[in-house]
């Protein structure tokens, strides 16, 4: 099993399926390794960026939780940024590169926009989502968060 750490820092993309595990539990499968992927972060031995895309949709799976109000949506996002991640914006070149990934591995735009970043960054991708995974399971870095452990 590919461990997390200890050793020198490493480069790796999340997607929106690991990190919503950060800030919300109920429901939520693979908690210790999500939260295995934050320590590492938090001890400097990853190095973790993210596409905007998934500030967008961190909230907008918060915002479908019953549990959860405005407040703490608001709330959830506001330390999510607060967290120092890497946010990468959406520019041109990871557009053509997204759209290029989606047709190559059969994603959704939005799950191709992380699969493409982490290429053009020759960074990990961390997913919990298995669909995702059993997409590009083939590629170079590719991880699956319950593969994690400490």
């Amino acid at each position: 099993m590919p461990h997390v750490e200890p050793g020198p820092a490493r480069t790796a993309v999340l997607d929106t399926s690991v990190v919503i595990k950060w800030f919300y539990h109920a429901g939520e499968e693979d908690i210790d390794a999500a939260l295995l992927v934050r320590k590492a972060f938090f001890n400097g031995n990853l190095s973790i960026i993210i596409p905007d895309l998934l500030i967008y949709e961190f909230a907008n799976a918060l915002r479908f939780k019953s549990q959860l109000d405005p407040a703490d949506v608001t709330e959830m996002v506001q330390s999510l940024w607060s967290l120092g991640l890497m946010v990468v914006p959406i520019d041109r070149n990871l557009s053509a590169a997204t759209v290029e990934s989606a047709y190559h591995y059969g994603l959704t735009i939005y799950d191709a926009t992380f699969v493409a970043l982490a290429q053009q960054l020759s960074a990990n991708l961390i997913t919990a989502d298995r669909t995702l995974y059993e997409n590009i399971k083939d590629l170079d870095g590719a991880i699956y968060l319950p593969t994690l452990s400490g």
